[in-house]
This record gives C-alpha cells, sequence and structure tokens, in this order.
C-alpha cells in the first residue's frame, strides 16, 4: 500500500470547496484548525460498525485459565500444557517483568498465577530492553501432521506473582524484558480459539464473538463470547469471556480496530488509510470544514460521507461471510438450570 498524500494536500482540496478559505494558521495558531478537522475526520472513518481492513490489527495469543473468567493482559504470556495447562500474562517491560540475575531468570506476572514448582512453562510475545526476545520466547511448529511447543523452562521457585527457572542459552545476567503493552486498542470485531493441548493440525479450533461488554458469571463453559472491559491507557486491557472457560485450556487469538491516530503534523500521511481511499478521506474532512463553518451544508456533506463509506466497503461485498448467528444457550437450556455450572 502506498502512503503518499499528506493532510496538507487534502486541505488543499477542500479549501476550494470554500472560496480557497485558509484552513491553517488562523489567528495566528500553527497548523489550526486544519490539523484539528483531519484528526476529526480520522474519528469519523475509524468508528464502529467500519471494519476497515487497512486498520485491523490481532492481539497476541492470550491463554486461558480453568475457571477464570477475567484477564488482565499486556501483550505477553506464560502458560504449562498437559495436566497443569493454564496460561497467565506478563507484565510489561517497561516495569521490567523479565530480569536475569546469577544465572536465574525471574518473570512477573500481572495477575497471581497458579504455576507450580516443576511445571514446564512457555513464554510467548515477550520483549526485551535489553537482551534478545528469541532467547526468551518459545517456538510453535505446525509440520502439517502434528503441532507442538518448544523451549519450555521448568520452574525453580514461585511467588504470588512471580517464578523462577534457570537461565538458559542467551539469556544472560543484566538481561530486561517483559510484555510489550497494548497502546492502540480501538474496539473489537472478531476472535478465535484453539486447544492449546492438543497436537493436531491443524488444531481444534472454534469462533468467538466480540461485544462491547459482557456480565460477570459463574457459569463454566467452552467460551464463545468476549468482550475488552476496561483499557488502563498504560499498555493492560483486561479482556472478560463468557463463559468463564473450563478445563479445557485455550488459546485465544482476537482482531479489533486500531484507535484514529492522532496526527501531528500537516505533512503527515492519512495512514492507516492507503492512498486509495483519497475519496474516502477527502469526504471526511470536506464534511468537518463545513461543520466548522457552522455551514447548513454539512447535513449535505455528512450524507455524501455515509455513501462514500458503503461505497468503498462495498469490495468486500464479494467475499462470503462465514459469520452466522448462534443461540444463547442450548435449545434444551431451560435458562434456569444447573447444566454447564
Amino acid at each position: 500500500m502506498s502512503f503518499q498524500i499528506t493532510l496538507q494536500n487534502i486541505l488543499n482540496f477542500t479549501s476550494t470547496h470554500a472560496d480557497l478559505l485558509p484552513l491553517s494558521g488562523i489567528g495566528g495558531y500553527t497548523n489550526e484548525p486544519g490539523l484539528s478537522i483531519c484528526n476529526d475526520a480520522l474519528s469519523d472513518l475509524i468508528t464502529d460498525p467500519n471494519d476497515w481492513k487497512c486498520n485491523r490489527n490481532e492481539l497476541p495469543l492470550l491463554v486461558t485459565c480453568p475457571q477464570k473468567q477475567d484477564y488482565l493482559f499486556a501483550g505477553a504470556c506464560a502458560f504449562s500444557l498437559g495436566s497443569t495447562s493454564q496460561g497467565w500474562a506478563i507484565d510489561l517491560a517497561s516495569s521490567s517483568a523479565i530480569t536475569v540475575s546469577a544465572g536465574v531468570v525471574t518473570v512477573n506476572t500481572i495477575e497471581a498465577h497458579r504455576f507450580a514448582v516443576g511445571d514446564t512453562i512457555y513464554l510467548n510475545n515477550v520483549t526485551m530492553t535489553t537482551g534478545t526476545a528469541s532467547a526468551y520466547n518459545s517456538i510453535f511448529t505446525d509440520t502439517g501432521a502434528m503441532t507442538s511447543w518448544s523451549q519450555g523452562y521448568v520452574i525453580t521457585t514461585i511467588g504470588t506473582k512471580s517464578f523462577t527457572f534457570a537461565a538458559g542459552t542467551g539469556q544472560n545476567n543484566a538481561d530486561v524484558g517483559g510484555a510489550p503493552g497494548i497502546f492502540n486498542f480501538g474496539y473489537g470485531t472478531s476472535g478465535s480459539m484453539v486447544q492449546m493441548i492438543n497436537t493436531s493440525s491443524p488444531q481444534y479450533s472454534q469462533e468467538m464473538t466480540f461485544y462491547r461488554e459482557q456480565p460477570v458469571t459463574s457459569m463454566v463453559s467452552n467460551p464463545e463470547k468476549v468482550a475488552m472491559m476496561s483499557d488502563n491507557g498504560a499498555g493492560t486491557l483486561k479482556i472478560r469471556f463468557y463463559r468463564a472457560p473450563g478445563s479445557t485450556t485455550w488459546g485465544v487469538k482476537l482482531v479489533y480496530q486500531a484507535q484514529a491516530p492522532v496526527k501531528q503534523s500537516l505533512g503527515d500521511t492519512w495512514a492507516p488509510f492507503p492512498d486509495h481511499y483519497s475519496a474516502l478521506y477527502r469526504q471526511a474532512v470536506v464534511y468537518r470544514m463545513y461543520r466548522w463553518l457552522n455551514s447548513p451544508k454539512a447535513e449535505v456533506e455528512y450524507q455524501k460521507l455515509q455513501q462514500e463509506i458503503t461505497k468503498i466497503q462495498a469490495f468486500d461485498d464479494t467475499e462470503e461471510t462465514s459469520v452466522s448467528l448462534k443461540p444463547e444457550s442450548p435449545i434444551m437450556d431451560s435458562g434456569d438450570s444447573w447444566w454447564g455450572w
């Protein structure tokens, strides 16, 4: 994708709609109101239910724990497989969640974990501010005949929110790392999950549906719904599943739309929208300009913007969807039965 068109390019075009009215430097304020108009236009475009392929992102693997509904997650996890399978989020690299001293690696989790001494754990998506991430991250292999995780570590000691293991190859004293943090979550769109202990190829998997929020429940079952409940703004999300995962440990992958980026200069491009979407964001700026002017034309231009969004998204109409409606609970479930509890 090409990103060559700048905010200034679009503002130049937009000013021709208003007799070359200047849109920057008004009142002596650098770049204003043009910069704010463009940022407002991006916010208009990146909002539910607009699911733009150019703005889709996937969260790193989140591994569930039996009978646990809510998860704090910063983009990296530690998990075990087999009879003790469970997953826990690793704390942020900015908080030095992974450190190495005297040949011992210490890992801090965000929440109190349930690991035990002797468990083999695997690390996923850790980032190192000092050291090499590949020396810590475990490896997933799919041969086409079977799947497996390798490069695991045996826990030697545990704390409420920490555990240790002996440093291995490439893990050196003074290394520091942890989770990268999730800083651009806008809103969730879809998800899927795989059975972590399943070694078939492909692994057994099923889809999940994203919602704005989910209720607290004590019901245990394979989760089919998920919601991002809160974002602390410092890189950690609170994820809630419905219903709480049972004894099966799942590896969850969630797809989301990133937040609208805040542009800092009129020389910035319109990323994440590529150049061939220029008609879309051009119309968004035209609408925002007339709204800034308190012009009666704003409503008409807004309707044109909605038509442009529909037209651009029509490119996806030829792609069949597999999304379908599913009942809230089994037909035989009266709604107040104990099944699944």
